[in-house]
């Protein structure tokens, strides 16, 4: 089976869309030679393995019936929403307060 990635979708949302399970995103990145986290480029053809022990069917039957199509990449502009924030961005006794 193929499917083919749409924007800003990751190779886990094409995992869950296809397989159901998050454990199906490791069979995906090897049968396509790809790390678990490359970028996928929009309108790029992906094999999909045969279906996989653990697989959830009931997840796939699920999404195709609601035609969801997860999209679920980070943007720039997502990130520019929120600047300079969070636990990564704050130095303790800073900003980021020990009582």
């Amino acid at each position: 089976m193929k499917a083919t990635a749409k924007e800003r979708q990751t190779l886990l949302d094409i995992a869950l869309q296809t397989g159901g399970h998050i454990e199906t995103v490791f069979a995906l990145a090897e049968a396509n030679g790809i790390s678990i986290t490359d970028r996928l480029e929009d309108g790029r053809v992906l094999t999909v393995p045969e279906p996989l022990e653990g697989g959830d069917t009931r997840t796939v039957e699920l999404y195709k019936a609601h035609k969801v199509e997860p999209a679920t990449e980070v943007s720039p502009d997502d990130m520019s929403a929120c600047p300079y924030g969070g636990i990564g961005f704050m130095g303790i006794e800073i900003d980021f307060i020990v009582s």
